[in-house]
């Protein structure tokens, strides 16, 4: 997604960087290189292929391939995520922006993919949620 925009908080005690919608750029990693926390967007590939079959199969016209290949193009899959998080040595990972954003999706279901890479803290992040 372009403009994708990420930030970065340093304070006296911790730095927090957030990532846009993004797939994972050079940048991100830079961005967050040594930082607290990584508050990153995710996206479940299985769940997200699952939600666009049954919307065709609901008769919505739209291309499986055409659909997955635009939200690969602009989102991060959930064991990418954990690559990056462990690559720039944050220590505690927040999964936000979470597409699918289907209920029926547990925490420990976005979580255990993430985990496969990253050693710290995983954090689902819903809304108005406080850490």
């Amino acid at each position: 997604m372009k403009p994708a925009l990420g930030y970065r908080f340093d304070f006296h005690d911790r730095s927090i960087a957030f990532s846009g919608d993004t797939t994972p750029p050079e940048a991100v990693a830079q961005l967050a290189k040594g930082a607290d926390v990584l508050v990153h967007e995710a996206m479940y590939v299985p769940a997200g292929e699952a939600n666009i079959r049954g919307q065709v199969a609901k008769g919505r016209s739209v291309s499986v391939d055409a659909f997955m290949a635009h939200m690969k193009a602009d989102h991060t899959s959930v064991e990418d995520v954990g690559r990056i998080a462990q690559e720039v040595g944050v220590k505690t990972l927040v999964m936000s922006h979470l597409t699918p954003a289907l209920e029926s999706i547990t925490d420990d279901t976005w979580r255990a993919p993430a985990a496969k890479h990253f050693e710290g803290e995983i954090v689902i992040g819903h809304d108005l949620m406080v850490l």
